[in-house]
């Protein structure tokens, strides 16, 4: 009787809860915060397709001039310049870049709703402003973050195209239709529709948790401290670089574009809208084709494609084509984004260690704000005194400057 108790017992204490083995609870966790991280990236970039683009439009409707719309995109892209290396060492606090995400998105959706209600541009320059320093701390702690998660990941390079990837998708479907809606309600329906869903991806990023890993390369030894010096002289270098050889035409050429599409050419917002989300859907695949070409042939020949396919873009541009010419060249566009995009962001992500990564994710967004504010301060002013195709052809001939020297560089690809 004694030896049946005992059974009876153990029957009843031996039904331990059944749990995922940690390998497969790892890589559910994993897998969460990916798609969390990608869903916040995608929500960001639908609310800047829906109003972005539409920025220097919206302002001329306002009554601001050529002149005017430079000092808006010029003193936003300088907060931003600033904020972005501001953001980057406070990112690299404890626990901090989560609620820099939530932050982040919930000022932009102010700022934007504001942005819809105002009656004259004037009131668009201290809006412009607070999204120079909301803008980057968004995407200082959304980049570090995934460098955090990416941390030792044998299939880094075409997990970051595929999150910057949901960026492009998410883009190109927000300006197609916000193209046909700003035309329907008007300019500021498309700030209200931003405001929306940057509530969306800040509630989204509230589900994250602080830390999504934690690097044990080295247990119990403290990691050395980076700064912003020893990023810029060291291995980054090149990368920023080369963020400077496209950004500042880049910049320099879209600040007006839409102008000169809507406005000059005379094609009205809908096909303008048209061929910005072209390129944008255009982007999609060839992201993934560039995560899987970054680690056959290496950055520099991925830099270099990217940058010789716009320069024939804007050659395109210069010619004045007709109106099916300038939907091949959006194609082309998307290659070149992609392939400079996929390239620069999987090198800032790889090129510092994790007590680094805010850092390096600030210093990358501010050498591309850099490139931003140089090309909005002198694109509006330059189109007003010598007309939008002698830009183009300068754009050109700066991008293959940057292409020579993207071949000129030696260094290979970290190993990833």
């Amino acid at each position: 009787m004694a030896g049946k108790s005992d059974i009876a017992a153990d029957a009843q204490t031996s039904h331990p809860t059944i749990e995922p083995p940690p390998s497969l609870q790892a890589a559910t966790d994993f897998w969460r915060r990916y798609l969390t991280l990608s869903t916040v990236i995608f929500c960001g970039f639908v609310a800047l397709g829906s109003a972005g683009p539409f920025q220097s439009l919206y302002a001329v409707s306002l009554g601001a001039t050529l002149g005017q719309v430079a000092l808006l995109a010029g003193g936003y892209t300088s907060i931003a310049l600033l904020a972005g290396l501001a953001w980057g060492r406070w990112a690299d606090g404890p626990g901090r870049r989560k609620w820099m995400m939530v932050g982040g998105m919930c000022l932009l959706g102010a700022v934007h709703l504001a942005s819809a209600l105002v009656p004259h541009w004037e009131w668009l320059v201290p809006l412009r402003f607070i999204e120079g320093l909301a803008i980057p701390a968004h995407q200082v702690a959304s980049m570090a973050m995934m460098g955090d998660l990416l941390a030792g990941h044998p299939n880094r390079p075409r997990l970051i195209s595929a999150y910057r990837m949901s960026g492009s998708l998410a883009f190109s479907v927000a300006i197609v239709a916000s193209g046909a809606l700003s035309q329907a309600i008007g300019y500021a329906g498309s700030y209200v529709v931003a405001t929306v869903v940057f509530a969306i991806g800040a509630a989204t990023a509230a589900t994250l948790p602080t830390a999504v890993s934690v690097d044990i390369a080295n247990p119990g030894t403290t990691p050395p401290r980076i700064g912003f010096g020893e990023l810029l002289t060291g291995p980054m270098r090149p990368v920023l670089i080369l963020a400077l050889a496209f950004g500042l035409p880049f910049s320099m050429v879209y600040s007006v574009w839409p102008i000169w599409i809507a406005n000059e050419l005379g094609l009205g917002q809908a096909t303008y809208s048209r061929l910005w989300g072209l390129a944008a859907f255009a982007e999609v695949p060839f992201m993934l084709a560039a995560g899987w070409m970054i680690g056959r042939a290496g950055a520099p020949r991925t830099f270099t494609l990217g940058l010789v396919a716009f320069a024939a873009v804007y050659c395109v541009y210069l010619i004045n084509p007709p109106v099916e010419s300038l939907f091949l060249a959006q194609v082309i566009r998307g290659l070149g984004f992609a392939a400079y995009t996929a390239t620069s962001l999987t090198m800032a992500i790889e090129l510092a260690p994790a007590t680094a990564r805010g850092r390096a994710a600030g210093l990358y967004q501010s050498a591309q704000g850099l490139a931003q504010i140089t090309g909005n301060w002198i694109g509006p002013p330059l189109a007003g005194a010598i007309g939008f195709r002698p830009i183009y052809g300068i754009a050109a001939v700066a991008v293959l400057c940057g292409a020579a020297y993207a071949l000129r560089i030696a260094k290979p690809t970290p190993e990833i």
